[in-house]
C-alpha cells in the first residue's frame, strides 16, 4: 500500500513538472483579471490542455473544485468559454480595470 501511495506521489509530482506553457507565466494572469494563485494555476493547466481530471488528480483536488476555479476565472476574465479564456492568455488580454 504505501508503495502505491509513493508511486501516486512521485506521479504527481511529475505532471506539476511535465507541463507548463513556455511563453505565458502565472503572475500576470493574477495582475491582469485578479485570479487567485490556484485559479492562475488552473488556468495555465487548461492553456498546457490538460484535461479538469488531469488537473485534479494533478493537484489533489476534486474535480468539482477545478470546476469551481474555472468558472471563477470566467467570470474574472469575462469570458463565457475555456477557448476565449485561452485567447486572452496567449493573446495578453486586456488588463483588469
Amino acid at each position: 500500500m504505501t508503495a502505491m501511495v509513493d508511486s501516486q506521489h512521485r506521479q504527481q509530482a511529475e505532471l506539476k513538472e511535465s507541463w507548463g506553457p513556455t511563453n505565458v507565466s502565472a503572475e500576470p494572469l493574477v495582475e491582469r483579471f485578479g485570479l487567485t494563485r490556484m485559479e492562475s494555476v488552473v488556468a495555465l493547466a487548461l492553456a498546457e490542455g490538460l484535461a479538469y481530471k488531469e488537473i485534479a488528480r494533478c493537484y489533489g483536488i476534486s474535480f468539482h473544485t477545478v470546476h469551481s476555479h474555472v468558472k471563477a476565472i470566467h467570470e474574472k476574465a469575462g469570458v463565457t468559454s475555456n477557448g476565449r479564456l485561452l485567447a486572452l492568455i496567449y493573446a495578453g488580454g486586456p488588463a483588469k480595470a
